[in-house]
């Protein structure tokens, strides 16, 4: 099991959680915040050491509310090194090479494990990076969900949702029109706040590095990976030169993403298979006689059994708001592509 512990608490009015997942691999620290209006943000960064978890809790503005959860994320670390230690040479080994394990594997702290893993035998050191993933929506704010894997940033990420950059995020911005890699120097920047956003992101290694576009094909579920330099010209260059490495991890990890985030809301509201097909059918504009067709019903039993059914489980007033309910969890997305351009 990834999942070691799990501990919510309220602050005013949004939901925190806070998790510790682990793998033979290593561990994942992972903080999600849930606004009254339903925006999920998630970030979680790979453990690599005690004093990734201490910087965890000096950046939480929320530390308080979480303190009983942080004393019990120390303790579960402290323990997991002594059972790796006893257990030293039976890590998991796939037989696969790292880009491709990503497609095999559904663990968490796996998948942070083979991201740097992909960057450093690449020359990408020193090892940091985010994997910026955003659900598109048509709510005022443009999104309805985000979420951050990163290695050494879990400060930084803080202040992002902290300050909400995420709302007038330049990465983003770039991700949304653009499908090929490019210097993290080299984006516009619009606005007072972006550069703000910037300036830290500089500050923590990132403008000498890299930004390398993906998203789904749908064009609903944009990300990016950003991967720091080693703070000179040199080193941005190098990383461009192999931008096919950046753009196949990219590529693989939306793809992952988008697929966890699918799987995850298909539990969380117990949808079933024939939930998500009559789910489908509404997005492409079936009205309830030829999706009764399809279900080998009657129209009147779709009306009253099964449509029903499914506005419960979204928790939306009128089987009307299903579909665009569904595509904001993600559960009706297509096959996957990396981005490209318009």
């Amino acid at each position: 099991m990834d999942l070691e512990f799990v501990e919510t608490a309220w602050a005013a009015k949004e939901r925190l959680r806070l998790s510790l997942m682990a793998s033979p691999d290593g561990q994942l620290i992972e903080r999600q915040l849930v606004q009254p209006d339903g925006m999920c943000i998630t970030i979680a960064t790979r453990l690599r050491g005690a004093d990734d978890l201490t910087e965890a809790v000096a950046s939480d503005p929320h530390r308080d509310v979480l303190r009983v959860a942080y004393q019990r994320a120390f303790e579960r670390h402290e323990r997991l090194l002594r059972e790796r230690a006893e257990a030293s040479g039976k890590a998991l080994q796939m037989g696969l090479s790292d880009l491709d394990s990503i497609r095999a594997t559904r663990s968490e702290p796996r998948l942070a494990h083979l991201v740097s893993s992909v960057l450093d035998r690449r020359g990408q050191a020193p090892v940091k990076y985010i994997f910026a993933s955003y659900q598109l929506s048509d709510r005022e704010q443009g999104i309805s969900w985000c979420h951050f894997l990163s290695e050494g940033c879990f400060s930084l990420l803080q202040k992002f949702v902290q300050r909400r950059w995420y709302m007038n995020d330049l990465f983003l911005e770039y991700a949304r029109s653009n499908s090929k890699p490019c210097r993290s120097d080299q984006i516009e920047i619009r606005s007072a706040g972006q550069r703000q956003a910037f300036d830290a992101f500089a500050e923590a290694g990132f403008a000498a590095g890299a930004i390398s576009p993906a998203r789904t094909a749908g064009e609903t579920f944009v990300a990016y990976l950003l991967v720091a330099g080693m703070g000179d010209a040199r080193s941005q260059d190098l990383m461009l030169r192999r931008r096919h490495t950046l753009r196949v991890l990219a590529a693989e990890l939306v793809e992952w993403r988008a697929e966890a985030r699918a799987r995850a809301a298909t539990d969380e509201y117990k949808l079933s298979a024939r939930d998500i097909e009559v789910l489908q059918m509404l997005s492409r504009g079936m009205a309830a006689a030829p999706i009764a067709q399809v279900l080998k019903l009657s129209a009147n039993q779709v009306h009253r059994r099964i449509y029903p059914e499914i506005v419960e489980k979204l928790r939306v007033r009128h089987i009307s708001e299903a579909a665009k309910a569904a595509r904001d969890l993600g559960v009706l997305g297509g096959s996957m592509r990396a981005g490209t351009s318009r």
